[in-house]
């Protein structure tokens, strides 16, 4: 919620700075619009001084790009999509303008998808017009001895669990932290998530490895019932393991 505030607030602002009213917006203020960000620098409203000389360059441990200054394809596609969906809600409810200013490029046919395999599944409204081209990035990896360093450093098999099931499952935190015991399938080596976007319920298989883990942080604890969180924190594992988790 709080990107997407942010995404409709540099649009108000554009809008303001333009003289048009946010439901007079048509797709040439939603053309101007990615053109400027595609220019445009980030607002800092403080003095940059050691990120300053990171700009642009990998993390040596997670080989990931720092941020640059200017606002990423990624970012410029994300706003379409937001301010795409803003327009559809207000349009549905009859206080919008007559036509969504984030167009669908319909292709040269005048429909999406029209050489589409209709068997294999597709996005139904097909692409926004403005959207920019995202480069292919490689595949990120971390080197095995940045990886001995960041498991050595774990304090507890519950540390140890965690990170092993993160990166086997690639589930994301919020999604890993609300595991419950009836989440985990130990024959099957599953656990069950709920996606942020759809909120259904979704399967990952884990390495055996994090069950490992995972059985031995959990031998620390009384058994766990369905509805019980698996993590706990170190204090209240330690209480568990007197009085119970109840």
């Amino acid at each position: 919620m709080r990107s997407y505030a942010h995404v409709l607030l540099r649009w108000w602002r554009f809008l303001q700075a333009i003289g048009v009213g946010w439901d007079r917006a048509t797709p040439a203020e939603c053309r101007d619009f990615v053109l400027w960000l595609q220019q445009a620098r980030k607002p800092i409203s403080d003095r940059r001084t050691r990120s300053a000389a990171q700009v642009g360059t990998l993390n040596p441990v997670t080989r990931k790009q720092h941020l640059t200054d200017q606002y990423a394809p990624r970012t410029v596609r994300h706003s379409n999509a937001v301010l795409r969906a803003f327009y559809e809600f207000w349009i549905e409810e009859g206080a919008g303008p007559l036509v969504n200013p984030v167009p669908v490029d319909l292709g040269r046919s005048g429909r999406a998808h029209a050489h589409h395999n209709p068997m294999q599944p597709f996005r139904a409204e097909g692409r926004l017009r403005f959207n920019p081209t995202v480069p292919r990035r490689r595949p990120r990896a971390m080197p095995d001895l940045r990886w001995d360093e960041l498991f050595g450093a774990m304090t507890s098999d519950r540390d140890r669990a965690i990170l092993v099931l993160a990166v086997s499952t690639a589930a994301r935190a919020g999604e890993l932290i609300g595991l419950r015991g009836g989440d985990v399938d130990w024959g099957e080596q599953l656990i069950r998530v709920r996606r942020k976007s759809s909120d259904v319920e979704q399967w990952l298989a884990a390495s055996p490895d994090a069950f490992v883990w995972l059985r031995l942080y959990l031998a620390g604890l009384p058994t766990l019932a369905a509805t019980d969180p698996v993590w706990w924190t170190l204090r209240n594992a330690a209480a568990c393991r007197v009085g119970g988790c109840r």
